[in-house]
This record gives C-alpha cells, structure tokens and sequence, in this order.
C-alpha cells in the first residue's frame, strides 16, 4: 500500500501539468458594455455623443479624419505556442462635414485579409562579410593618424593617445 502523502503530492503534480496547458486569454484594445453598443443613428448623433458614450476612437482615419476605428481583439496562448485570435471586432463610424454620424460600418474576423510579403531580397552593393570575417578583419590595422592632427583627440580607435 502506498502512503497518502505520496499519492497526493502526485495529483497535486499532475494538475500542475495540466493547468499548464490551459490557455491565456488576452483581451486587447477598446472594450464596450452594452449601453455603449447601442446603435448611432445617421444624422442625428454627433461626434460629440459619440465620444461621450464610446469614448477616444482607438485610431483614426489615415487619409479622412472624419472616419474612427473602435478595435478590440482576443487572443489566446495556450502554453509556448503562438497566440491565435480568437475574436477581432472593428466599428467604423464616419461623419459628414457638419461632425454628425453618417454611417457605422462593423467589421470581424473573418473579413480580415492575410497579406503575403515579399520575401525577395534587395541586393546591395560590395561583398557579405562572414561572423568570423567581421571579428578577425580589423586585427593589425593601425588607426590612422593625419600629420598635424592632436594625437590627444579621440579617434575611431576608441579614445585618446597615451603619451
């Protein structure tokens, strides 16, 4: 028969593990309750009530200012993987040239796009130099001293002169 004390100290071990592995959730940017989530109507309210019941747009428009971005966004991280989003929602409101609500667009996840980057490379001029190039090249080089110059003044070779 084995002792109490070592069949606990294994469950406690082993629900350490697992709740290792549960996930983390995150919860990112801007977060409404539910008063704050009821509908603008077009014309009527102003960028002033909608500061008031929503408060600083999370971004701007880049090229309309007259557009904001309320973002929100959860993700979770189970253990040493990367985080998965699990939910995006982005509200659109822009305003016409009197400051009042002229549209409320919503956005989700699944309207989001993968953009594929460009993973070619941009040649440059010279030659790559290697990691053991790069630590072993410059022993030998004498620092160059110009004929009239103050031996005193530091130079690219790290400082002053030493008399």
């Amino acid at each position: 028969m084995q002792h109490p004390t070592f069949l606990t100290s294994t469950l406690c071990a082993c629900l350490c593990l697992l709740s290792a592995c549960t996930g983390v959730v995150d919860r990112r940017g801007f977060l409404a309750d539910e008063s704050q989530l009821a509908p603008f109507q077009a014309g009527v309210d102003t960028k002033e009530s909608v500061l008031t019941r929503m408060g600083n747009p999370s971004q701007t428009g880049t090229f309309d200012e007259q557009t904001w971005y309320y973002m929100s966004e959860i993700q979770k991280q189970t253990a040493f993987y990367r985080p998965k989003t699990k939910e995006r929602s982005i509200v659109a409101i822009s305003f016409d040239d009197s400051d009042k609500v002229a549209g409320v667009r919503k956005y989700g996840l699944a309207d989001g796009r993968v953009i594929a980057y460009d993973r070619r490379r941009t040649p440059t001029r010279g030659r790559e130099v290697t990691f053991l190039e790069q630590i072993f090249g410059s022993i030998g080089r004498a620092p160059i001293q110009l004929p009239g110059s103050d031996p005193n003044l530091p130079t690219s070779a790290g400082g002053p002169r030493r008399q």
